[in-house]
């Protein structure tokens, strides 16, 4: 615990002096001082994605940037110590029930990030992304290594850029960093918030009682996570904005919408937010319009090339503008395969629907078992009932242009993914805002809430059986808070196997013991990829990776190797 909140100072430092630097380019003056250390680290992620591209992010880059940062703090000294000062006024002006929970919150957040990660996909392909960047940076071609590296998320870029990977002790504590400070918002909105003011500050603050849920995901590095909470707040701002927008907002809005496209592209839709505003407001909005294009231009390039060396394609693992011909782009029959891998495991245990018509399989999905299904029926059940809420709302307008992105979104995972996750957040926005319009008193909103952050506690210190909740053997389990983690937090991977190499024609990789599940990756030395996925795709698709040159940067290709006639 004592090393993640050293590292949490280090994040700190970074978010405000880069903060700092953002505001001055895109000229932003007003801006809370939680956004301010958001705003920062989307210009360090920017940063470390373009020097990805160039280097490996280890510790000559740290040296760099702990150089920078020493400059920036020195120049920008006034601003640093207003930002601190600020920040510490600002908790000093919570009232104390609100202080003790936000403590309690910052506590609990802390020693779940000492704990081992819960989430199947750290050890499929976070652990790998990250290790990749820390030796290499971006490198030609990874897709074909391990389809899911292909997806290598900004998130994975900035968690690279401050995990300190010239320690013996992997740091992985970003998620942490993020739900501490905008915990703090969201304690800050309800602390504030008064019968006759914004509604939408109550609503905001709500997001708190989603913390059990939450809390699972800040021991990894899970890109979800700045969705769940980084979303909510966007919509705010778009609804107290919507009739009236500032320029400060709107440019905040749009450099959170694009932080969040650029962590995940399913969030592609929230642009249409920025494009209503824009329009909508184009006489207040328009002077600064050379502002929003180079940095949006500059966002879309940078996700366009990455996406181009790490697997072949611009938009991956879509196909759309298939332009690229490059000798590293991974094949479209294992595009195919990856695709659809990923809208069956929207189907609880990858089940196989292709036989079904569109109604039934629809019944299929909403009546899947345990947690994916309860969420898929909670989704489907607001979709149905919130009209009646904007009727019933002041903000009918606004919350119709969220209503019908809600809508679009999920006819887009109908078709590609429909994993509850990548709807989760409208499912927090719509239970969120129909919750507020039948119970407006704070007062019990806030008992909610202490009861959330309470019950998330449990699960950091007590065994919790999770049968109840998810049908995969490899989840059933939450790794608990030890004394021993006061100092020394839990290693990055749940994984516990042994890693060997193998060498098949003449491609050599470190694979994981068969006690793991078939994506699984874990800590293992790079290359590593699971040999139970190697022999699937060789004996069903007849594709094997295989190193550009001897030298690992030059990165991999897929090869088309032929059969043994028996």
């Amino acid at each position: 615990m004592i090393l993640i909140f050293l590292s949490w100072v280090y994040i700190l430092t970074i978010a405000i002096n880069f903060g700092i630097l953002f505001r001055l380019f895109f000229g932003i003056q007003n801006c809370h001082i939680i956004i301010h250390q958001v705003l920062g680290l989307f210009l360090y992620t920017i940063i470390t994605s373009v020097f990805a591209f160039f280097t490996r992010i280890h510790i000559e880059y740290y040296l760099g940037i702990l150089t920078i940062n020493i400059l920036i703090a020195y120049i920008y000294r006034n601003r640093f110590k207003f930002y601190i000062n600020a920040l510490v006024k600002s908790i000093r002006e919570l009232k104390t029930n609100y202080k003790l929970l936000y403590l309690f919150l910052f506590f609990i957040i802390l020693a779940q990030s000492s704990t081992q990660p819960y989430l199947l996909d750290n050890e499929s392909y976070y652990i790998q992304t990250i290790k990749w960047l820390n030796e290499y940076g971006y490198v030609k071609g990874l897709a074909n290594l391990h389809m899911f590296l292909g997806q290598n998320s900004a998130w994975h870029a900035l968690q690279a850029g401050l995990n300190f990977p010239f320690f013996s002790i992997d740091f992985n504590d970003l998620n942490g960093f993020l739900f501490v400070i905008i915990g703090y918002l969201a304690i800050e909105k309800l602390n504030n918030y008064k019968p006759r003011g914004s509604i939408q500050d109550f609503a905001f603050g709500m997001i708190l009682i989603f913390s059990l849920f939450l809390m699972q995901f800040i021991n990894s590095p899970s890109p979800d996570l700045i969705i769940f909470l980084l979303a909510p707040y966007v919509f705010y701002l778009f609804i107290i904005g919507y009739k009236n927008m500032e320029v400060d907002d709107f440019k905040i809005i749009l450099s959170l919408v694009l932080f969040l496209c650029f962590v995940k592209v399913t969030m592609g839709i929230l642009s249409i937010l920025v494009i209503i505003l824009f329009i909508k407001h184009f006489n207040t909005l328009k002077n600064k319009i050379i502002h929003y294009f180079i940095l949006s231009g500059g966002i879309l390039i940078l996700f366009l090339l990455k996406n181009a060396i790490v697997s072949g394609y611009l938009i991956y693992p879509i196909q759309s503008l298939d332009i690229l011909d490059v000798n590293w782009k991974q094949p479209k029959i294992l595009l195919e395969f990856y695709n659809n891998g990923t809208y069956l495991a929207g189907m609880n245990n990858n089940a196989d629907v292709s036989t079904l018509n569109v109604i039934e399989r629809f019944k299929y999905w909403i009546s899947i078992p345990k947690l994916h299904g309860v969420f898929n029926k909670i989704y489907i059940l607001f979709i149905l009932i919130f009209p009646w809420f904007i009727v019933r709302s002041k903000d009918k307008s606004s919350m119709m242009v969220i209503y019908t992105l809600a809508i679009l979104q999920f006819i887009v995972l109908w078709n590609t993914s429909p994993q509850y996750r990548f709807f989760f957040i409208f499912i927090i926005f719509l239970s969120i805002q129909f919750f507020i319009s039948i119970i407006k008193h704070k007062s019990l909103g806030v008992s909610l809430v202490y009861l959330s952050i309470i019950a998330s506690a449990f699960p950091v210190f007590f065994n919790i059986n999770l049968n109840t909740f998810t049908n995969n053997h490899f989840s059933m389990t939450l790794s608990q808070f030890k004394l021993r983690h006061l100092v020394v937090p839990e290693r990055n991977s749940k994984t516990v196997t042994s890693f060997n190499k193998h060498t098949i024609n003449g491609f050599e990789f470190n694979s994981p013991d068969d006690d793991v599940f078939f994506w699984s990756t874990g800590n293992g030395n790079i290359p590593c990829v699971n040999k139970k996925q190697i022999d699937y795709i060789m004996y069903y698709y007849n594709y094997i990776p295989q190193q550009r040159s001897k030298n690992l940067a030059d990165g991999f290709k897929s090869i088309l190797i032929e059969k043994e006639v028996k």
